[in-house]
């Protein structure tokens, strides 16, 4: 039978791996962030080679799942990380790689091919004429770039980026495959523990659902803040 005292004992328990998956799904959003911008940057002005690779790249991993690619880091990434200590006379210690820094680099890359497509689509959102505007009194490629672009393509992108970060919260599930604890992970252990797995995942559930709220609710405030800024 349903136990709401033990649903709450829980609750309480997989509670205290919350900040702690949520600072690691920001770290990962902004670094896939810095990536995607990259990305798109080389998509944009069409960078010889480059732009051939990244449209491999991002055919692999538009087709591969995250599970996948989570595990290819976790057996592939403390050799290759070994090769290119070796070749710079560096003492690296395989065995010593935090499993955190693989899901980090796993998601990072995975999302960064979405991101990029998120960042093209909000600069390609902006009006010509205003860029045009902006060149004619003067603006330099980068004070257009920082005070035109950047200000109305973020009110654009902001919706998405969110939406990403709440993705990443959920594909952070996956992280306990390789020892990573997260929500879902404290929830596994709880559950063994009282062998009450129903409540545990129940807990968990309640808190995603939760966190999807709040950050929906903080995210409606503040886009209301960008676009009155423009009007």
């Amino acid at each position: 039978m349903f136990d709401f005292k033990v649903l709450l004992e829980s609750i309480i328990e997989i509670a205290t791996v919350v900040p702690k998956t949520l600072v690691l799904a920001i770290f990962i959003l902004l670094l896939s962030l810095l990536m995607g911008a990259i990305i798109a940057l080389i998509q944009q002005y069409k960078v010889p080679v480059f732009s051939q690779i990244i449209k491999v790249l991002q055919s692999f991993l538009r087709g591969t799942p995250n599970v996948v690619l989570l595990y290819l880091m976790y057996y592939a990434l403390p050799g290759i990380l070994t090769f290119f200590a070796g070749i710079l006379r560096i003492e690296f210690d395989a065995n010593s790689l935090n499993p955190i820094v693989t899901v980090i680099l796993t998601f990072s890359i995975s999302y960064s091919v979405f991101q990029s497509e998120i960042i093209r689509g909000s600069i390609l959102s902006i009006e010509k004429g205003q860029i045009e505007a902006a060149q004619s009194l003067g603006f330099s490629f980068w004070q257009t770039f920082r005070r035109v672009i950047i200000p109305q393509a973020l009110v654009a992108a902001f919706p998405d980026i969110l939406n990403s970060l709440l993705v990443i919260i959920k594909a952070l599930s996956l992280a306990y495959l390789i020892s990573v604890v997260d929500i879902l992970g404290q929830a596994k252990m709880v559950g063994a523990l009282s062998y009450r797995y129903l409540e545990a995942f129940v807990g968990a559930a309640l808190i995603y659902w939760l966190i999807g709220v709040i950050l929906t609710f903080i995210s409606n405030r503040f886009e209301l803040k960008l676009r009155h800024g423009f009007h």
